[in-house]
């Protein structure tokens, strides 16, 4: 008697989805590959790619795109540190980390320490100071309407993240270590921060 194979059958829609994954498949073993191989900006170039295609129809939360989101991150970081010119990654690095937060927040719990030093890692790049604003950008309309937000709004986001992510650094390291090594440096972060908005209010009135 023969052997009897058992073939899934093809649901409606599953032909049009495979050729997007294999692509998908394709790309994640491009960038493994560029990042073993010392070719961070291929691997720059396809996170960003593969982000765009994904980020419309995916969660932050889900896989893969936390996974990529996370990966995306440290390649801007590492380039922001090397570039000669960091104020053109400076916000793509920030859109990013705020990314990879969004998606820890939804799947980790409050002190989570990986929900905690994201936090950090955003509050920190939203402090460095920011490019000069172009003068054709410089409205008001513009400023409100994008993320990340210059002046002092920016500040003082930096400010409220930066608090957020020391209280979950206590959570989750503990309050007798005061938030770890992480925790002291954020709590110096805040403290030259509300200053610098003092200053920014007095100047402004606000």
């Amino acid at each position: 008697m023969g052997r009897i194979v058992r073939v899934r059958p093809v649901w409606k829609g599953e032909v049009g989805r495979s050729r997007p994954m294999m692509n998908v498949r394709h790309s994640f073993s491009g960038i493994v590959y560029s990042t073993l191989y010392a070719d961070p900006q291929y691997a720059l170039k396809l996170t960003t790619n593969l982000l765009s295609l994904l980020s419309h129809h995916v969660p932050p939360s889900a896989h893969p795109v936390l996974a990529l989101s996370r990966l995306h991150q440290s390649l801007l970081i590492d380039a922001l540190s090397s570039a000669s010119d960091p104020s053109s990654i400076l916000d793509d690095a920030i859109r990013a980390t705020a990314r990879v937060v969004s998606g820890l927040t939804t799947i980790l719990d409050e002190g989570h320490p990986v929900r905690a030093i994201a936090l950090a890692e955003l509050g920190k790049l939203l402090a460095v100071d920011e490019p000069a604003p172009s003068s054709t950008t410089s409205t008001s309309t513009s400023t409100q309407s994008t993320f990340p937000p210059s002046g002092p709004l920016r500040l003082k986001l930096a400010f409220e993240t930066l608090k957020r992510a020391l209280h979950e650094l206590m959570i989750g390291f503990g309050e007798s270590t005061r938030g770890g090594e992480t925790g002291l440096q954020i709590r110096e972060q805040i403290v030259g921060l509300e200053k610098e908005i003092g200053v920014w209010s007095e100047g402004l009135g606000m």
